[in-house]
């Protein structure tokens, strides 16, 4: 693509991305931010934002194939996924890395210039920060000194495929130590990959003798879908007062699961015909809760923690395997 081109396609992203930026702001003003944040950033709605992602797709019939463009109507995501994704095909990429080499090597270009500063003034981070402050979203991390050193293991869950209450106290014991894989929404695709890898990896695990327990804060319709859906063969607690999320220090917030950077990355997932997953339309779910992955060993003790800082945040392997 030549750099007049490549301006071109990125003033198109810009101005989509202040388009959906204002009508956020507005939106976030007519009510309660709180119900700006429940019903207006979601996957499942589709009047403005559906908009967004088409007039996308506008942009993918000028610059690729049409095959994308099922990709995009099939996967339902917030808006400004659409204009990132645009920005990819726009540019014959699939990856941001490949977006900045191009930007990188054709620095000479005075309106890919304007472009990029256009890009850089545009205030996606500051506005969801803003939500985070207004809704008082417990964002902050805590301190090693404050992190959990005992789980509570009296705490009261449910079984998600027999229904049964249980207390984490019933998997702990006979010489194993617990993974505990604390998930966002059921519909979190970084998630089912972390889950997966650790799954494709389980001879390591059993080699340290660690059991995965999957822990969610979502309801038992969702859970069985969930299951159904990934085929996921460690067991699944339901915590839906969220109090092994609030023990751990795992918050919720708008900033860390929507920055631009994440938009980018989720973006290279649909571009390379990852689809995200659905959620059941009849179930609330919060895509704005924070996940982590914590060891503890027989007696409950912690002995590895990992509070996610963003959707894609999780602990590689090794890290896990190397604190115990």
């Amino acid at each position: 693509m030549s750099e007049g081109a490549a301006g071109e396609a990125l003033r198109v992203f810009v101005k989509e991305g202040k388009v959906l930026l204002e009508l956020a702001e507005q939106e976030s003003r007519e009510g309660a931010v709180q119900d700006f944040i429940r019903q207006k950033i979601s996957i499942e709605r589709r009047e403005s934002l559906l908009g967004l992602i088409e007039a996308a797709a506008r942009l993918y019939r000028r610059s690729l194939n049409t095959d994308y463009i099922q990709i995009i109507q099939e996967v339902q995501l917030h808006g400004c996924l659409s204009v990132h994704c645009s920005l990819f095909h726009s540019l014959s990429v699939k990856r941001i890395q490949d977006a900045e080499d191009f930007w990188r090597r054709n620095t000479h270009c005075a309106a890919l210039q304007d472009a990029l500063q256009d890009l850089q003034q545009l205030q996606w981070d500051a506005f969801l920060q803003r939500l985070d402050a207004e809704a008082k979203l417990g964002t902050e991390a805590l301190h090693r000194d404050q992190q959990l050193k005992h789980v509570p293991a009296e705490t009261r869950l449910r079984d998600a495929r027999t229904g049964r209450a249980v207390t984490l106290q019933q998997y702990l014991g006979g010489g194993k130590k617990i993974l505990l894989v604390l998930i966002r929404q059921f519909s979190c695709l970084l998630c089912r990959l972390h889950l997966q890898h650790l799954q494709d990896h389980q001879s390591t695990l059993d080699a340290h003798s660690v059991k995965v327990v999957v822990v969610s804060f979502g309801c038992e319709g969702g859970a069985s879908h969930w299951l159904q859906e990934t085929g996921c063969q460690y067991d699944l607690l339901l915590d839906p007062e969220r109090k092994l999320y609030a023990a751990f220090g795992l918050g919720a917030s708008v900033w860390k699961v929507l920055n631009f950077s994440n938009m980018l990355l989720y973006a290279e997932y649909v571009v390379n015909s990852l689809p995200f997953p659905r959620g059941l339309p009849n179930i609330q779910e919060d895509m704005f809760q924070l996940g982590g992955d914590f060891v503890v060993d027989e007696h409950g003790g912690v002995l590895f923690s990992h509070c996610c800082q963003s959707p894609t945040d999780r602990p590689p392997l090794q890290d896990i395997i190397s604190a115990l």
